[in-house]
Parts: structure tokens; C-alpha cells; sequence
């Protein structure tokens, strides 16, 4: 009877390992969604702050219908911070009517997400989970 119990408790002690590894596989998974979940919202926000600055006149600190305002230091002329702590943003590529947003991640630094946006449109987001988007 001493070898059944013995052989029970180390069936059970395998399992319980197995469930354990398998939860921490789902939590890092699910860490790495959240992450580019952030950049992704963090991106239609920056789209968002580009397509009313592009509304405004001149004389009101805005764009003339033109994104091309946004080329050089276009987050700190939205007021918005290149670094929020949980990831790296830059407006990649700005020009008259379209605008691209890129966004990294900084604990993963292979997730990254790049915004198009087309006049006042978001055309859309591709995200990556392999390294495809830098910011220098």
C-alpha cells in the first residue's frame, strides 16, 4: 500500500508542476498582449492629438491642413512625452496628408506597432511581435 500512496503523490506533485509552468506561460503571454495593447491605444491617441493639431490655423499654433509641422520634434509640438515608461513612440514619417506613428516597447522590445493615418483617417495598424519596428 506504501508504494500506491508514494506513486499518487509524486503523480500529484507532477501535475501540480505542470499547472504551475502552464500559468506562468499564460500570465507572460497575456504581459506581452497588455504591452502591445498600451501601444496600440497610445498610437490612435497620437493619431488623434495629429488630426486636431492639422485642423488648427497657423496663427493658432496648428498645422494648415498639413502634417508636415510634425516632421521634426512632432510629439513635443503636441505635447505629448516620447517616453511613457512602458514604451518608446516617434511620428516615423509626416508629410501633407499622411502621417506614420511607430511605437516600442521598452520591457519587450520586440513588440512594436506602426499607425498609418491618411488625411484625417487612421488606415491602419500593424503590430509586431518580432522585432520589425526600431526607433532610433
Amino acid at each position: 500500500m506504501g508504494q500506491q500512496q508514494l506513486l499518487l503523490l509524486v503523480i500529484g506533485v507532477i501535475i501540480a508542476g505542470l499547472a504551475v509552468v502552464s500559468g506562468i506561460t499564460a500570465f507572460q503571454e497575456k504581459m506581452r498582449q497588455m504591452e502591445m495593447d498600451h501601444i496600440v491605444n497610445r498610437n490612435l491617441k497620437i493619431a488623434s492629438a495629429a488630426a486636431l493639431w492639422k485642423t488648427k490655423r497657423d496663427p493658432y499654433d496648428g498645422g494648415n491642413a498639413s502634417y508636415s509641422g510634425l516632421s521634426e520634434n512632432g510629439l513635443a509640438r503636441l505635447n505629448l512625452e516620447v517616453d511613457t515608461g512602458r514604451a518608446v513612440f516617434e511620428l516615423t514619417e509626416a508629410d501633407g496628408q499622411s502621417l506614420i506613428i511607430t511605437g516600442v516597447s521598452t520591457e519587450y522590445p520586440e513588440i512594436g506597432a506602426r499607425t498609418y493615418v491618411d488625411s484625417y483617417d487612421v488606415d491602419s495598424t500593424i503590430v509586431s511581435f518580432d522585432s520589425d519596428y526600431t526607433i532610433e
